[in-house]
This record gives C-alpha cells, structure tokens and sequence, in this order.
C-alpha cells in the first residue's frame, strides 16, 4: 500500500510539472519573463514566477478534467498560503516592481484548454 501511494504522488507531480512547463509556455508566447518556477518555502510554494514590463506576477497553475474546472481548486486557504509566499520572496527581491499581481492559470484536459485569470487577489 505504502508504494502505490508513493507512485500516486510521483504522477501527480508529473502531471504538475506537465501543466506548468505548458503554462510557462503560454506564458512565453504573451512576452512574460519567466524568472522562476516552484519557489518553495516553509510558508508554501509559488508555481511560476514571471514579469511583464516592470510587473512582477505570481502564477498559480491547476490543471485537470473539465469539470469540475481546475481553477476552482483555488480556495481561500490557498490563496492566504500564496499570499504569505509572495511576501517572502518580495522580502528578498531587491528590485522595485511597478505592479505585483497573482494570477491563476487553468489548464483542462482533454483539450489543454488554457484560463487565464489575472490579478486575483486585486489589490
């Protein structure tokens, strides 16, 4: 029992891996700068990190089948947990962004459909 979970895990942390290389690439193709991928802390962990001009954005990326969609696997616990990540790495980021965002991205399967949902936490 205590190996299938392992390879449980294992996949679905491929298929994590998966839909964030295919976030970063949509990322890529609207001319963000991806500056990091799992930023990992004891507070949490941050998927991708990119910036646009001089805006520095958060990504959160779910993935999975259409319904229910994978971004409604974003809750409010969650987004507290990105929160605190998101201090964190500004405590130790010198530069002076102009903006600072979360975004989430949803990726569904089967068609790799991609939502992009800007600034979610807006403010």
């Amino acid at each position: 029992m205590w190996l299938s979970q392992l390879n449980k895990k294992q996949d679905t942390l491929k298929k994590g891996r998966r839909y964030e290389d295919i976030a970063c690439q949509y990322l890529k193709k609207k001319h963000y700068h991806i500056i990091e991928k799992n930023y990992r802390t004891r507070l949490g962990e941050i998927d991708v990190i990119c910036s646009l001009a001089n805006e520095l954005v958060f990504v959160e990326v779910k993935g999975g089948k259409k319904t229910p969609e994978p971004f409604l696997r974003v809750h409010q616990q969650k987004l507290l947990r990105l929160e605190r990540t998101m201090r964190h790495y500004l405590h130790h980021d010198e530069r002076d962004w102009e903006y600072i965002r979360l975004d989430v991205i949803s990726i569904s399967e089967p068609d790799l459909k991609i939502k992009h949902f800007k600034d979610v936490l807006g403010y």
